[in-house]
C-alpha cells in the first residue's frame, strides 16, 4: 500500500512523469543494502588484482592493458548480468503492474538506467580506479595527472554507458534473452575489427580502450598520460549512439502492449 501512495503522489509531470519515486526505488535496490560495498569489492579485486600482476611484470604496457581489461571484463558482466530487467519484469507482469500507476514509459526505462549508470560508475569505474591509480604508482614510480586519470576513467565509464543503453535498447526489441546478451557480446569480441578495418575505428566504442596504431596510445590511455588526442570522433560517435539507443528503447516501449 505504500508503494501505491508513493506512485500516487508524484509530482512530475509529462514524458518523465514518475521519474523521480522510480529512480528512488532503483537506486534502493543499489544502496539498500551492502550489496554495493561486495560489488566494489569484487571489481576491485577482479580490475586491480589484474593490474598489480602485470604492472609490477610488464610496467611499460600496464596503463594500456589495465584500461582495456577495466572496459570490457565489466562491460560482458553488464550484458551477462543486466539484460534481465526489462525481460523479465515485461514477463511477470511487473512492468504492467507499474505502468499502470501515474507514470510514464520513458521514466520507466530512464530511471533503470540512471540508476544503473550511476551504481556502476561508483563500484566498477571510481574505486577500482582509485586502487588502481595508486598501484601504479608503486609499479611505476610516476604520478600521473589526477585531471587526465579522471579522463581516461570517464572513457572506461562511456564504454560501458554504451552497453548499458545496447541492452536496454535490446530489451525492448526482444523478448528473449538470446538476442539481448548474444549481440553485445558479439561487438565485444569484435573489438579488434576496428584496427583491422579502415575507418570502422571512428564508430566503434572499443576505439576508447584500444589502440588503433602500433604508436599510438588508446585515447583513454592518452589521457591518462595527458597526451593530446589526435582523434575524438570515437567519442562522438559512441555518445550519438548512446543518445539514438536510448530514444530507440523508449520509442519501441511506448508501443508495447500491456
Amino acid at each position: 500500500m505504500a508503494s501505491n501512495t508513493t506512485f500516487i503522489e508524484v509530482k512530475d509531470r509529462g514524458w518523465l512523469n514518475g521519474f523521480g519515486p522510480l529512480w528512488h526505488k532503483e537506486n534502493q535496490n543499489w544502496w539498500g543494502t551492502w550489496s554495493w560495498l561486495v560489488k566494489i569489492l569484487i571489481w576491485t579485486v577482479i580490475i586491480d588484482g589484474m593490474l598489480a600482476i602485470v604492472a609490477f611484470e610488464d610496467e611499460q604496457n600496464a596503463l594500456m592493458i589495465y584500461f582495456i581489461f577495466a572496459a570490457i571484463v565489466p562491460a560482458c558482466a553488464l550484458v551477462i548480468f543486466g539484460h534481465e530487467t526489462i525481460i523479465d519484469e515485461r514477463k511477470m507482469g511487473t512492468a504492467a503492474w507499474v505502468l499502470s500507476k501515474p507514470v510514464s514509459r520513458a521514466a520507466f526505462l530512464l530511471s533503470k538506467l540512471s540508476a544503473d549508470a550511476l551504481g556502476v560508475l561508483v563500484t566498477m569505474v571510481l574505486v577500482p580506479g582509485l586502487v588502481a591509480y595508486f598501484i601504479y604508482k608503486a609499479a611505476s614510480g610516476i604520478w600521473l595527472s589526477i585531471p587526465g586519470f579522471l579522463a581516461g576513467l570517464g572513457l572506461v565509464y562511456l564504454f560501458l554507458i554504451f552497453y548499458q543503453a545496447l541492452v536496454l535498447m535490446l530489451s525492448t526489441l526482444f523478448y528473449s534473452r538470446g538476442p539481448v546478451i548474444a549481440i553485445p557480446l558479439v561487438i565485444i569480441s569484435c573489438s579488434y575489427l576496428a584496427i583491422l578495418v579502415p575507418g570502422l575505428g571512428n564508430i566503434l566504442p572499443s576505439s576508447l580502450i584500444l589502440s588503433l596504431g602500433m604508436d599510438q596510445p588508446s585515447l583513454a590511455e592518452a589521457l591518462a598520460q595527458s597526451v593530446p588526442l589526435q582523434n575524438v570522433m570515437p567519442i562522438l560517435a559512441t555518445v550519438l549512439l548512446v543518445i539514438l539507443f536510448i530514444i530507440v528503447a523508449i520509442l519501441r516501449f511506448e508501443r508495447e502492449e500491456f
